[in-house]
């Protein structure tokens, strides 16, 4: 390190903002486009997989809490990993879960293009498409660059916001409930609430991301975890509300396919200012998630770096703004990648490959934190509180395999690549000697 950069981060992220990362993280373009992808997959059928979902990820909190507590430094998945299976698990853990962020991301500006053609239809054409997701994505690049305080404070404001509307919109859908609209219950049969279930799950990933900058959130070991519980929280409630209120407020083949379907419903049920409202809700919801993923994504090279898992470039600090800098274009350079690809795509077809690949990688992340969670409480029992013993982590194991089971064969040859990409890598690592892991596990 030289004697002009600076030497560590900026604990700059409140409670308040803590829970917005966590809320944020988890509701963001996905409850403005993935209720088409449902209606048209599995029709009414798919308001278990809500309920279903949420229920499984409960016990997947709790290991986050637990191990937030144990080892408040940033990194998040990848160093659990790294601390109980050492240090080829975490670079493994560490790039998939770099992946399902980047990916994200991808999958983010994809649905931000979408919503924005209600007020732009030009945005429509593959090049605008393209140039106005790259424009979205670089912008919010800079403005993390700028400092943790004010990607905090983008994440705060942007939550509130992207709440309010889609409160309204369901206030206002259930003024049209009828259950004439949930028959057929399942048009398709029981068969496609696997998927509906898959789907559904890529909207709740985001509570673990809050582990990843522990070191710039203050009173890491007890804020972390309520956060994971408070936005996990409000995030489920603000689902369900949206969910049941959809279903009973229009028939599922009125929104199947279409890649803005609550603008769609907001323009029947409200009028021409609903479409605006949600539109509006639906782009800051989308600029907010993305804004957080990034922030998210640019912490896992440089904790990864840290670690000796990575190279030291990724490791620098900014002197002035104390944030990891080219991890931050970095991680902000994939994306920008896939959106030339997928832009060739219609925008509904390209999120949903997006969105399935995103959760996939992460849900094997996640599964080996689990798996983390039951070596580590063993071993190191002082760190832990005991209250649960292993059962969070067994019951996480099992749900993210019946999750990932659903998501199809081509998304799973995804993540099975993925999961294989960092071979080389360790391979090469091995052979010249590989860095030695620095203890970041010990700061407090």
């Amino acid at each position: 390190m030289t004697a002009g950069e600076a030497k560590s981060l900026i604990r700059g992220l409140g409670p308040m903002a803590t829970i917005a990362l966590v809320t944020g993280n988890v509701i963001g373009s996905g409850i403005y486009v993935m209720p088409a992808s449902l209606a048209e997959t599995a029709g009414p059928l798919s308001l278990l997989a809500w309920p279903l979902v949420a229920a499984a990820f409960l016990p997947l909190m709790v290991v986050y809490a637990e191990l937030s507590r144990a080892y408040p430094v940033s990194g998040g998945l990848q160093v659990y990993a790294q601390r109980a299976f050492g240090d080829e698990a975490g670079i493994v853990t560490s790039f998939l879960y770099w992946i399902s962020a980047v990916v994200s991301n991808a999958a983010f500006a994809t649905a931000f293009v979408g919503y924005a053609q209600v007020f732009f239809p030009a945005l429509a054409a593959p090049m605008a498409s393209f140039a106005a997701a790259q424009l979205l994505l670089w912008t919010l690049t800079a403005v993390n660059m700028a400092g943790v305080r004010a990607g905090g404070r983008v994440v705060l404001a942007t939550t509130v916001l992207k709440i309010v509307p889609l409160l309204v919109l369901s206030v206002a859908m259930l003024s049209f409930a009828s259950p004439a609209n949930l028959v057929p219950f399942a048009p398709k049969g029981p068969t496609p609430l696997f998927l509906a279930i898959a789907y559904v799950a890529w909207l709740f990933i985001g509570a673990e991301s809050v582990t990843v900058p522990a070191e710039e959130v203050k009173d890491a070991s007890r804020t972390i975890g309520r956060a994971a519980y408070w936005g996990f929280g409000i995030a489920t409630a603000v689902y369900g509300l949206v969910a049941v209120s959809l279903s009973l407020a229009v028939p599922a083949g009125e929104i199947a396919g279409s890649a803005s379907p609550l603008a769609l419903v907001a323009s029947r049920v409200i009028g021409p200012w609903g479409l605006t409202l949600v539109t509006v809700g639906a782009l800051v919801s989308t600029a907010g998630i993305l804004n957080g993923w990034i922030l998210v994504a640019g912490r896992l090279p440089f904790a990864a770096s840290r670690q000796g898992l990575a190279p030291e470039i990724f490791g620098r600090i900014h002197p002035r703004t104390g944030t990891p800098t080219v991890s931050l274009a970095f991680s902000s350079l994939l994306p920008a990648l896939l959106l030339f690809s997928f832009f060739q795509q219609h925008v509904l077809q390209a999120y949903n490959v997006l969105a399935l690949a995103a959760t996939d990688t992460a849900l094997i992340a996640i599964a080996f934190a689990c798996a983390a969670h039951l070596v580590l409480s063993r071993r190191e029992p002082e760190r832990f509180s005991g209250r649960w013993g292993a059962a969070p982590s067994v019951v996480g194991l099992v749900v993210i395999v019946a999750m990932i089971a659903g998501s199809g064969g081509q998304v799973i040859l995804y993540a099975a690549v993925a999961t294989l990409a960092p071979i080389p890598y360790i391979v090469w690592r091995r052979a010249r000697g590989g860095p030695t892991a620095r203890p970041a596990l010990e700061r407090p």
